[in-house]
């Protein structure tokens, strides 16, 4: 791989990966661009800086859920690593979940978990404000509660 000079006129690996790259401070910049990163309607794109080596973080609007890496870095062939989507999803309504099947914790803490990713049990890519559901009687060695939840779905198989 080729190199450049740095600040002090040592060698440094390039980025670029053929020598066309300068340093400013830590950071090199390359004669590669790779220009705007693509966004949808329902993704907002954090970032400014489209350099080799650089990133950007990828956010969705209300209303839907990020699959994939947020993060999208620029490649020395001047082209983006792949950027998540934002899937649409709908309230399905609530249901009762034992709160270990959430994340497999057994702590009592209903009311802060929050499930993002595909949840097959019950059908729910998204489960979030979460109550503990009361119960008659409580285990006092071992207290794992059910949870009351909100169920999210594609919107498209909402129906």
């Amino acid at each position: 791989m080729g190199g450049c000079k740095g600040k002090h006129k040592e060698l440094k690996k390039s980025t670029c990966g053929n020598g066309s790259c300068c340093w400013l401070g830590y950071k090199s910049f390359c004669r590669v661009n790779c220009g705007r990163p693509e966004t949808e309607f329902n993704s907002v794109v954090y970032g400014n800086d489209w350099w080799v080596g650089s990133v950007v973080r990828y956010s969705c609007r209300p209303g839907y859920l990020l699959v994939g890496d947020p993060a999208s870095a620029c490649q020395s062939s001047g082209r983006w690593t792949p950027k998540p989507t934002c899937l649409r999803i709908c309230l399905r309504g609530r249901i009762d979940i034992n709160e270990r099947d959430i994340d497999g914790s057994c702590s009592s803490t209903c009311p802060h978990k929050v499930y993002p990713g595909a949840f097959l049990n019950h059908g729910c890519i998204k489960i979030s404000s979460c109550v503990t559901k009361q119960s008659g009687w409580t285990r006092w060695f071992s207290r794992c509660d059910f949870c009351e939840c909100d169920c999210y779905v594609p919107c498209a198989s909402s129906g």
